[in-house]
């Protein structure tokens, strides 16, 4: 575990959102879910680091501001943290809510201007990132009245 985390220091952050400080693996038997295809565990991210220092949310939602505002990995990073976020507030197990209405507008931007790159790149093993954030959008359309994409 990374010790003396600056998570008020957007840099800092970034670097533990994109897994360049080392993380506690969770442990997945034969009958979990597939891991995604990521640098870092954000389930950990979050329960270990964000909800246990609650006053980094600004610093959070602005590095995954960042986050979508960059690479396909990057968007897909992003969204990744915002759908365990909400899984997570939806759980009531989350020590913080995300601004939802400030983190929407970033992250459609991000997969409209990255479609390409998220197609190309895997989620899971056979599913492409875009087919994912595609299954996600819809469940969100369902649940929340928004979706992902304005395909």
């Amino acid at each position: 575990m990374p010790e003396n985390i600056n998570l008020l220091d957007i840099s800092e952050m970034l670097k533990l959102l994109r897994g360049q400080y080392p993380v506690r693996r969770v442990i997945r038997s034969q009958f979990d879910h597939e891991p995604m295809n990521l640098p870092t565990e954000p389930s950990v991210v979050l329960g270990d680091f964000i909800y246990e220092t609650p006053c980094c949310q600004c610093v959070f939602q602005d590095a995954l501001k960042v986050l979508l505002s960059g690479s396909a990995d990057d968007v897909f990073l992003g969204f990744a943290y915002i759908e365990e976020s909400l899984l997570n507030e939806k759980l009531n197990i989350a020590g913080i809510r995300i601004d939802l209405e400030m983190l929407l507008p970033p992250l459609k931007e991000g997969i409209r201007r990255t479609l390409s790159g998220l197609s190309d790149r895997t989620a899971f093993c056979s599913t492409s990132c875009l087919e994912w954030i595609r299954t996600v959008s819809s469940s969100y359309e369902k649940e929340y009245g928004f979706t992902l994409l304005d395909e």
